[in-house]
């Protein structure tokens, strides 16, 4: 019969040892399976722009009120709800940017809904994309957005369109099941960019493409824009 000492009383037997090891592991690999979901939450400051003296009509189509990304990779599952969130930048910037922005449930609509309606505008969301710290070989979580503005005659002929992108990077674990905070930080840090970059080239672009005309060196300081208020 074998006396167990008691050095060898405290030494895990070699099966329990394995069991040891392999636990954090496959934690690891239930945690990569768990889905990623968030609805993005951004906050748009006011932009420090003049304000645009028209009125203009906004269509915003139901597929981006409503957008909701998703995409499998490596095993997990990301969902990830945009639509209320740039649905309520777009219109906090608009209506920050113009004399007056009126809701239009078509882009043919606008002379039908206001006579002083000068042209109506629908934003398009046209890419989204994110990289995580496990393809980067980095600590940074990033997001990039691809917006496209649509313009229209009241009656509803095209005018023009161009597009704007959003970039953000939010810090955050590499480790498997830790990417919904910082994914949607950088989610909304992106949509903070899309926005101010919207409001700075917007009246340019729009003088330079003849929508709107350039200002008079005789004219008036411009309205300018008041504070917009957070998205609840």
């Amino acid at each position: 019969m074998t006396r167990m000492t008691p050095a060898t009383a405290d030494r895990p037997a070699p099966r329990l040892r394995t069991l040891r090891l392999v636990a954090p592991a496959a934690a690891a690999l239930l945690a990569g399976c768990v889905p990623t979901q968030f609805e993005v939450q951004s906050v748009i400051p006011p932009p420090l722009v003049t304000r645009i003296p028209v009125v203009v009509g906004l269509h915003v189509p139901a597929e981006f009120r409503e957008a909701v990304h998703r995409e499998e990779r490596d095993g997990a599952e990301y969902t990830m709800e945009i639509g209320k969130a740039q649905t309520a930048g777009i219109e906090r910037l608009m209506t920050a940017m113009f004399t007056r922005v009126v809701p239009v449930p078509s882009v043919d609509a606008g002379a039908a809904t206001d006579p002083e309606i000068r042209g109506v505008l629908e934003p398009v969301l046209e890419d989204f994309s994110f990289v995580t710290p496990r393809e980067t070989g980095t600590s940074m979580y990033a997001v990039s957005l691809k917006y496209r503005i649509n313009a229209y005659t009241p009656t509803g002929q095209p005018a023009d369109s161009w597009t704007f992108t959003g970039y953000g990077t939010q810090p955050g674990s590499p480790l498997p099941g830790q990417d919904k905070a910082p994914l949607q930080q950088a989610a909304a840090n992106a949509m903070r960019d899309a926005g101010a970059k919207l409001a700075v080239e917007f009246r340019e672009q729009a003088i330079v493409r003849g929508l709107i005309a350039a200002p008079s060196p005789d004219a008036p300081p411009a309205e300018r824009p008041g504070e917009i208020q957070p998205p609840p």
